[in-house]
């Protein structure tokens, strides 16, 4: 069965039951719970490695002491964390519930006329976990004082093999639980603004400690949030990895590859032709400074690029580090045309649609702009028609790499507390009147004082 989010009377929503495929498409106004819905699903999916390092701390710490209560603090606060002010807000009636598998629900709801958030496990997870603690605080029994100064390596090692395997165990037994073996990664709107602080004296709040006076007399400080304090975290580790260039990165992987035939080095040249294409140059790190280096051997720093490439700098540079790792991921992107030409933003999405199809990749997108709808609409017709008529000559005008399967794309409108599929099954296509809304609302207006000329 497949994952499914409901949201009852929580901040812009009133009723969302959703079931996610692969490809998630949310369109509608400010303010009509995009990012409520996308925090939601990110939210749910991040417990698993939450509770795999709880399990680890609960180990390391000794501490087996009423655990399920412990952890169910820990998720109450992660997501008081993730949504802040709004959980002041919160309606008595306020529920938001995540099915990951047949046997693992988990609730978040509010008591006490919404003052105060709770979380509530289903019997199978609440099973397991009794049953992991057990098996961790068994071991740390049967280990505990084996280990002294006089303890020879063979014993040491003979220990950390018992743990390893056992958090091996536990590892794999947590992908069943929550149906889903991938990590999660969170790419929050205005991403511009970390590469307009990167070569500026801020302080950036990270919520993690106190901040000395001096601190914050010498700096002006910016406060994050959660999601956003994770993202700087996530770039951190990118930037260093494109010491050399992202080119160099992708042209040490197709040596290492060895062959041009390989599909997979294929599938990289075609991400990296997409990448260059959008960027208008390539991005580099080198001693602490960002640039985008252009052909004609010219280069800008980062922080005075364009305000499109700022905004989409860390989307194609973490979309291509996670497939030359090959890594399997649910990626949430919000807004990815931010201040994009409508031609980029199809290459985003024919650079997304790649990612999407390498590792079978799960990908949510929120967005405002009807181009992004079109785009993703010509990868849809482009697979219909490539498995109906001849797939040599669509692949003459759409890379199959690229193509969508409809089964694996659904497209929502969050408008009114709801949220309405915009996909015609039949045809395979998100529905173009949807796509056309807005503009037909700009031409009715036009032709109204058309007539009124007439």
């Amino acid at each position: 069965m497949s994952q499914q989010l409901t949201i009852h009377q929580f901040g812009p929503v009133s009723d969302i039951k959703l079931d996610l495929n692969d490809i998630l498409v949310f369109i509608g106004s400010q303010a009509s719970g995009k990012s409520t819905v996308s925090k939601a699903i990110f939210f749910f999916k991040s417990l698993r490695d939450d509770l795999y390092r709880y399990y680890l701390d609960c180990y390391n710490q000794n501490k087996f002491d009423d655990p399920i209560s412990r952890f169910s603090k820990l998720v109450n606060l992660k997501f008081t964390k993730f949504y802040g002010s709004t959980t002041t807000q919160l309606s008595p009636d306020t529920k938001l519930t995540y099915i990951y598998s047949d046997q693992n629900e988990i609730l978040i709801g509010t008591s006490l006329y919404g003052q105060a958030i709770y979380s509530e496990f289903s019997s199978a997870f609440t099973i397991n976990f009794n049953e992991t603690i057990n098996k961790l605080k068994d071991l740390r029994i049967e280990l505990h004082g084996k280990v002294s100064n006089f303890s020879s390596s063979k014993e040491a090692i003979t220990i950390k093999s018992k743990e390893s395997a056992l958090f091996e165990e536990i590892n794999i037994q947590l992908d069943n639980l929550f149906g889903d073996d991938r990590e999660v990664i969170y790419l929050p709107a205005g991403r511009s603004l970390i590469t307009t602080l990167s070569q500026q004296r801020y302080n950036i709040d990270m919520g993690d400690e106190l901040l000395s006076d001096n601190k914050l007399q010498s700096d002006s400080l910016i406060k994050l949030d959660y999601l956003m304090r994770e993202f700087i975290n996530l770039i951190d580790q990118a930037k260093l990895v494109c010491e050399n260039g992202i080119d160099n990165l992708i042209q040490n992987y197709i040596s290492e590859k060895n062959s041009l035939n390989d599909t997979s080095v294929k599938i990289i040249e075609l991400a990296q032709d997409l990448v260059n294409s959008i960027l208008k140059g390539s991005y580099s790190y080198q001693n602490g400074i960002e640039k985008i280096e252009f052909s004609n051997s010219k280069s800008t720093a980062i922080n005075f690029a364009s305000s499109g490439q700022q905004e989409v700098v860390w989307i194609l540079l973490i979309i291509v580090i996670l497939m030359l790792n090959d890594r399997k991921v649910f990626m949430i992107i919000e807004e990815p045309e931010a201040h994009l030409f409508p031609v980029a933003q199809k290459q985003i999405i024919d650079l997304v649609s790649l990612f999407a199809n390498h590792n079978k990749n799960q990908i949510l997108l929120t967005t405002h702009s009807p181009y992004i709808l079109s785009s993703f609409n010509n990868l849809l017709y482009a697979h219909k028609l490539g498995v109906e008529e001849d797939k040599k000559e669509v692949a003459n005008i759409v890379d199959p790499h690229l193509w969508i399967n409809p089964d694996r794309l659904d497209a929502y409108i969050l408008e009114d507390g709801t949220a309405r599929t915009i996909v015609d099954r039949e045809m395979g296509l998100i529905q173009s009147a949807e796509i056309d809304r807005a503009s037909n609302i700009i031409v009715d207006t036009f032709n109204q004082l058309f007539d009124l000329e007439d």
